[in-house]
């Protein structure tokens, strides 16, 4: 990636510099050429100059100042000899057509310039000056090779700022690559470099938040087994009560044990269906529930329970409206606090549902002290738990799942 990325800057400024070049060259060619026009026309106004009019053109001792090296002036008389100055013997075509008027023009291999000296509306001489078509051609050649090697340092320079790109670019890139490496070896510990580019950088943030997410739904996966074998000890206990029961005392009508043990399995699908809802983090349907009807109906089911125990169990309720929270949810986390008050803690248990504003309040206590931090109590796995530390830390993320708190 780095390379093509190089290659397509140095590409790119290369054609660049092309197309900027081809017409630079066509002007400085042009340029040059009427540079050389001009110079031509200079040194025949100072040879002009020069011969007065009281000038003797038929004497060959004519004397012209000097010129520049590549400039050859010489004074043709009109019938092609010439009588001062370098050139030709004979005067070429070119001269001899000139008339009234300076002419530019050129040979086989020189550009030639000629100018009539006329008195009294007549030609008496001619000036020729010449110099090599390669003059020219040698400065416009200098010209190109010197934007030639500013087109070489404009390239040079935009490889070296494309390398100082690409490392840039590709350096966060290789980081990403990484990380959706590791993220798909199982790998969620990532965290996202700044490269100070917003829309990489915004790519790197995107994939940790990923990341963030499969790491929580892998724990809420993993947790799931566990959770779900601790919820359902209860309800299996009291089906294999029920059937235990019907089976040592069988009853002539067997229809309220089979009734019971319905409503036992039907606690069960209730409780799996819940906790792979709330693993999963799927829509939970809150509709309005009559927290005294369910109250109810948990203290009909766990005073049985106490009862065995020479415990009792009462409820009291204040609650006048009916509160949107999923029943499910709400019956398993009283079910997780009243599983630990019958086996942690002593006395009778009480559950109370209050309103405090806008909020419902529903509170289970004993009799029983625990001298511990309390906020230790809902850690996973407490290491000093008596039992298996998953049911407080269970019935907190059911209740947060619902917007409440324990």
């Amino acid at each position: 990636m780095r390379r093509r990325i190089l290659s397509a800057i140095i590409g790119v400024t290369a054609l660049a510099t092309i197309v900027l070049t081809l017409p630079l060259a066509v002007l400085i060619a042009g340029r040059e050429h009427n540079d050389a026009n001009q110079e031509l026309t200079l040194a025949a106004e100072r040879a002009a100059n020069e011969l007065t009019s009281d000038s003797d053109f038929a004497n060959s001792s004519l004397e012209l100042p000097e010129f520049e090296d590549s400039l050859t002036v010489g004074v043709y008389l009109p019938g092609g000899r010439r009588i001062a100055g370098a050139g030709p013997a004979t005067a070429d075509n070119f001269t001899m057509s000139a008339a009234l008027l300076t002419e530019i023009g050129t040979t086989a291999t020189n550009r030639v310039l000629v100018r009539p000296i006329v008195e009294r509306e007549q030609k008496v001489a001619v000036l020729r000056v010449a110099e090599p078509l390669s003059e020219a051609e040698r400065k416009v050649w200098r010209d190109i090779l010197i934007l030639l090697g500013i087109d070489l340092t404009a390239v040079i320079v935009a490889a070296v700022v494309g390398s100082l790109v690409t490392t840039r670019l590709v350096r966060p890139l290789s980081a990403i690559r990484d990380d959706a490496v590791r993220l798909g070896d199982g790998d969620f510990s990532i965290k996202p470099a700044r490269s100070g580019i917003d829309e990489l950088d915004a790519t790197a943030d995107a994939l940790a938040d990923t990341a963030a997410r499969l790491d929580g739904v892998l724990q809420r996966e993993r947790s799931f087994t566990a959770d779900a074998s601790h919820q359902l000890r209860t309800p299996l206990t009291s089906l294999r009560l029920v059937i235990e029961g019907e089976m040592q005392s069988p009853s002539a009508d067997p229809n309220p044990m089979l009734d019971a043990a319905l409503g036992e399995i039907d606690r069960l699908e209730a409780t799996i269906g819940t906790l792979l809802s709330v693993a999963r983090d799927q829509p939970i349907s809150r509709d309005p529930v009559d927290l005294d009807r369910m109250l109810a109906a948990v203290t009909r089911r766990w005073s049985a329970v106490l009862d065995e125990r020479d415990r009792s169990l009462a409820c009291a309720s204040s609650i006048e409206g009916h509160p949107r929270v999923s029943r499910n949810v709400l019956e398993q986390i009283l079910d997780i606090l009243l599983s630990n008050a019958l086996q942690h803690g002593r006395g009778d248990v009480t559950i109370d549902a209050s309103e405090e504003g806008n909020n419902v309040v529903i509170t289970v206590s004993d009799l029983g002290r625990i001298g511990r931090d309390p906020s230790e109590l809902f850690t996973r796995r407490d290491p000093g738990a008596s039992g298996h530390g998953l049911g407080l830390a269970l019935a907190r993320s059911l209740a947060e799942s619902e917007g409440g708190r324990l």
